[in-house]
């Protein structure tokens, strides 16, 4: 699909929010009055990300299922080489950082064992509970890049239970849809037990897995439809269900979806989303923040996929560099920001939990963006650009 530029900062806005939250957390700012709830709830970026793989990768399929006359088809092995291309070389690049300061700095985790590093290469630390203090954020592309795996399975699916005319076919996608968020709160459920019974390794794995956040995956699909449904005039004023709801919400303003997204957050740090730390959460609060979460991320998703009207300020905006910039480094800022912010502990000498909250989140983000744009430039850019001008070469001889 086209490129939606406004998703570029959007990005940047889900990095930023995790990266506050470690900050926040490493300061203890996040125990600290009213304030400390918002900057402790900036993991909500997390939920984002996923929502906004969920919308770019599945929405090819949603068009292709509601359009019967489109030929177009999707080449896995392109997806494949591509999604690759996106992910690995930064993340190897950020994980040598690691395995460096890890040898040459008393780090609490060193190098590690040949196991855990094996797990880090291939991206399997997120089924495990043996993570690096510096890189204990890239559980989630465990998560991530099971979803990448799922998403041709998904497709294959779909098109195999969808076979009907398109008002059909949209109805009966949002149904999957909305089991599928149905499925992600019973498992973050079932998780939550597991938890509560000492069955750590296995709760963990499920709670952090593409099952047990379903729901957040499930809000960009959601979001994917809707837009493609529209797109294809099948979001009349006679559509019902789950398609009304969606037809709704596109009809809203920029400012009013941006507005309740705010409400959403608000709540999610008060306590009913459950503790501020790592304390253990009872099954209520786990599935509010689960569910607040999902809600968050669908709603600043909405805003941001929202056609925006030529020659405003935000028309500028949404087509200036800066724009891009913040895209194009938010995985390296997500990558990199924890290390750093290991880096000024131990070169500061800040006492854990009793630091000062301004000044070290100045270093860690004047530093991190310093190296996620390092890391653009010079190792994720280069190797995108010639995977994709591979892929899209070789689509262009079979087409």
């Amino acid at each position: 699909m086209e490129h939606v530029r406004l998703i570029d900062s959007l990005r940047g806005l889900a990095a930023g929010l995790v990266l506050v939250s470690h900050v926040a957390f490493w300061t203890g700012a996040s125990h600290t009055d009213v304030v400390g709830g918002f900057l402790a709830r900036g993991d909500a970026g997390v939920a984002i990300f996923f929502a906004i793989s969920a919308f770019l990768l599945l929405s090819p399929t949603f068009a292709l299922l509601l359009d019967p006359k489109s030929t177009r088809r999707t080449s896995w092995d392109a997806y494949a080489l591509r999604r690759a291309a996106r992910i690995l070389p930064a993340y190897w690049f950020a994980y040598a950082g690691v395995l460096v300061v890890g040898y040459l700095a008393t780090t609490p985790d060193g190098v590690g064992s040949l196991k855990k590093i094996l797990a880090h290469i291939f991206l399997t630390q997120g089924f495990t509970t043996n993570k690096y203090q510096s890189f204990s954020q890239t559980w989630s592309l465990t998560t991530e890049v099971s979803f990448y795996v799922l998403v041709p399975f998904i497709s294959w699916l779909l098109t195999r239970a969808t076979r009907h005319g398109a008002a059909s076919v949209l109805s009966r996608v949002l149904s999957y849809i909305a089991f599928t968020a149905l499925i992600g709160l019973l498992s973050q459920a079932l998780a939550w037990f597991l938890m509560d019974s000492g069955t750590i390794t296995l709760a963990n794995a499920l709670g952090t897995s593409a099952l047990g956040h379903a729901a957040w995956f499930a809000v960009g699909a959601f979001v994917a439809v809707i837009v493609q449904a529209q797109r294809q005039g099948l979001l009349t004023v006679e559509v019902n269900g789950l398609a009304r709801y969606g037809r709704w919400l596109l009809n809203q303003d920029r400012s009013t979806v941006l507005l309740a997204a705010c409400a959403v957050f608000v709540l999610a740090s008060t306590p009913v989303a459950g503790p501020r730390n790592l304390d253990f959460p009872t099954l209520a609060e786990s599935l509010i923040k689960e569910f607040l979460y999902a809600l968050f991320a669908l709603l600043v998703l909405l805003a941001a996929i929202k056609p925006i009207p030529k020659g405003t300020s935000l028309d500028s905006y949404a087509k200036s560099g800066f724009n891009a910039w913040i895209g194009n480094t938010s995985y390296g800022v997500f990558l990199w920001h924890v290390l750093v912010l290991q880096l000024v502990f131990m070169t500061t000498g800040a006492e854990l939990f009793n630091a000062g909250f301004g000044w070290t989140l100045q270093l860690v983000v004047t530093v991190t963006l310093a190296i996620a744009s390092f890391s653009w430039f010079v190792v994720e850019k280069p190797i995108l650009t010639f995977v994709r001008g591979r892929t899209t070469s070789a689509r262009a001889q079979r087409d």
